[in-house]
């Protein structure tokens, strides 16, 4: 008995934060879960992604500025032109992963812990490591859960 209660302790533990990745997973956000609510999202994207999209732009600007003023050729601008590379990788999949996290903030669903992980993460699929929740989101968008709240939000909605 001690062992099934330890494994479902560390069960649930396991599902208090919801990791929202983008597809590289260079760029995480954990959401914990019992404090999902209508705003949680917006409050994300203001509070982290977006301030974090500026400084990431802040940064290309100087390693552009520092490219400039090493020249045309040399191992240092060489590296300097690497970099930016990179660093406009990463802006084009940070601002991929904003421009999801707003997609699914502006359902404007209303969070129900009733529904439980599945269904209460699956409007946020296209950015958990979690192929299920596509999957569950898909059904959702079909009319499945009718019992469920995010379902009949959706409904009420007309988002399906």
């Amino acid at each position: 008995m001690t062992i099934i209660l330890s494994a479902t302790q560390k069960a649930a533990a396991r599902r208090l934060f919801t990791g929202c990745c983008n597809q590289q997973k260079n760029y995480s956000l954990w959401i914990y879960y019992h404090r999902l609510d209508r705003n949680i999202l917006f409050k994300a994207l203001e509070n982290y992604v977006r301030p974090k999209l500026q400084k990431e732009e802040n940064r290309l600007v100087e390693l552009r500025a520092l490219r400039a003023r090493a020249g045309t050729g040399g191992r240092e601008a060489k590296q300097l032109e690497k970099e930016i590379e990179r660093q406009e990788a990463f802006l084009t999949e940070l601002t991929d992963f904003r421009d999801k996290l707003e997609k699914a903030a502006r359902l404007y669903l209303e969070p129900d812990l009733n529904d439980g992980v599945a269904l209460s993460i699956a409007p946020l699929w296209e950015l958990v490591p979690w192929s299920e929740a596509k999957k569950y989101w898909l059904e959702l968008s079909k009319g499945k859960y009718e019992w469920s709240s995010v379902s009949r939000q959706l409904k009420n909605n007309h988002l399906r």
